[in-house]
């Protein structure tokens, strides 16, 4: 097969390049696949597999996340630093407890909670008190 793959010089021609494109981009889906397993491995075998450490990748995050915004607005989060995020060379990655977190950070306060602290705010700047 690699016959067909080249020229008698060894030089792909032009009209082989959507094929070998495609090859590439499958042998990079099998590698991240492959990569994948082994840092799970590695999770594994350091003791950090536990449910509130599970790593996800932009995918899963999405999946994950009330809403499930796009994956691009993700990647926006995490360029302007909005989201917790780990970096390992060019991956990027989320730890479930990290998000759960940061999810819990991110609610809106009831409007009794909103009554409440601007209550607390006004009587505790009060300049004098009126009786």
């Amino acid at each position: 097969m690699e016959e067909n793959r080249t020229t008698l010089n060894g030089a792909p021609t032009f009209e082989m390049i959507p094929t070998l494109m495609l090859n590439l981009i499958e042998d990079n889906k099998v590698l991240s696949a492959k990569l994948d397993a082994i840092n799970r491995k590695l999770s594994a075998s350091m003791g950090n597999n536990r449910d509130e450490d599970e790593r996800m990748d932009v995918t899963e995050a999405q999946k994950y996340i009330p809403g499930h915004p796009a994956v691009q607005t993700i990647y926006g989060w995490t360029s302007n630093n909005m989201i917790p995020y780990h970096k390992v060379g060019k991956r990027i990655y989320f730890l479930k407890s990290e998000l759960d977190t940061w999810l819990m950070k991110e609610q809106h306060k009831s409007k009794d909670d909103l009554r409440e602290e601007a209550e607390e705010y006004a009587n505790s700047h009060r300049r004098g008190s009126i009786l």
